[in-house]
């Protein structure tokens, strides 16, 4: 086995333990951590400072959201909406991936810190992310908008293309989701269970706590909530990158189905013996999968 995925995999493992194994009270206590780290202003690492600059944007919601933007003055556009549980900020290898992404296309790109649970629930960031998205749309700034986002910002990314299409706004040149989680009624759970056992960075019951709290009082099966119940007629050019040894493979399989039932075509790539979100971290897998992505995205469509 490659040495990167070794260390990799070694490095979940250390990382997300304390989580996976957290008790239902040690999940409240990080749930308090995370909206107090959420309330402070998120910082660039100090790797990327050269190449991230910070805007701030009003949303309609009254949320003044940090903007991260890696500019190329170009006329594409890569919107990016991280992944984190609907609760963490933006981690290093989020930032590691876009930058790489973005030198690999030459598109502008824009990294928004959207509201977090347990401060902020479903109804209030999906409203303040689509505030951000038309005003994009409106400045008319960009002749191509690329959705990209891992894991929560995938399923952000999904209804925010099934809403640009809705509201009649500009519509994604590309969709591209890694490791989407998009299904949040949970109705592949027993399949998802049955994948326990390989996945080192997410435990199921965590993720449907943690998931309850960012639904607020929305039903789960509401587009919001779980898009893949969403309207899928005007989503085009739809790619999702997952792995085969992480508990969202039965969502993404059920994306899979659903899209091709509303008579679309997209490209769904299982990889082998691969983690959540590993398309963000520097190891032959990931890179492969981003030089695709890059592809598609320099080329305006699917590959």
């Amino acid at each position: 086995m490659n040495p990167g995925i070794v260390f990799t995999e070694k490095y979940l493992k250390l990382m997300f333990k304390q989580l996976r194994d957290a008790t239902p009270e040690e999940v409240q206590e990080e749930l308090e951590h995370c909206r107090r780290e959420n309330r402070r202003p998120v910082r660039i690492p100090r790797y990327f400072r050269g190449f991230f600059t910070e805007e701030k944007f009003a949303a309609s919601t009254g949320f003044e959201m940090q903007v991260f933007r890696h500019d190329h003055a170009s006329h594409k556009l890569i919107l990016y909406l991280h992944g984190g549980a609907f609760i963490y900020p933006p981690v290093f290898f989020h930032w590691r991936f876009l930058h790489d992404l973005a030198l690999r296309t030459h598109c502008d790109a824009l990294l928004p810190v959207y509201p977090k649970s347990p401060e902020y629930d479903c109804e209030y960031s999906v409203q303040t992310v689509l505030s951000f998205y038309r005003s994009i749309s409106e400045s008319g700034q960009y002749n191509e908008i690329h959705l990209v986002g891992d894991s929560a910002g995938a399923c952000l990314c999904l209804i925010v293309a099934q809403e640009a299409h809705k509201n009649g706004w500009q519509k994604p040149a590309t969709t591209t989701l890694l490791s989407p989680c998009v299904d949040l009624s949970h109705t592949k759970e027993k399949e998802m269970r049955a994948l326990q056992g390989k996945d080192d960075m997410l435990q199921l019951d965590r993720v449907i706590t943690l998931n309850a709290i960012w639904q607020g009082k929305l039903p789960a099966k509401h587009p919001w909530v779980s898009p893949v119940f969403g309207d899928f007629s005007g989503v085009d050019n739809l790619s999702v990158y997952y792995g085969s040894d992480e508990i969202l493979q039965p969502d993404d399989l059920f994306l899979k189905e659903t899209y091709e039932k509303a008579g679309k075509t997209g490209h769904f790539q299982e990889f082998e013996g691969m983690f959540h979100t590993f398309v963000m971290f520097p190891i032959p897998q990931g890179f492969k999968a981003t030089r695709e992505i890059a592809a598609t995205i320099k080329k305006g469509q699917l590959q």
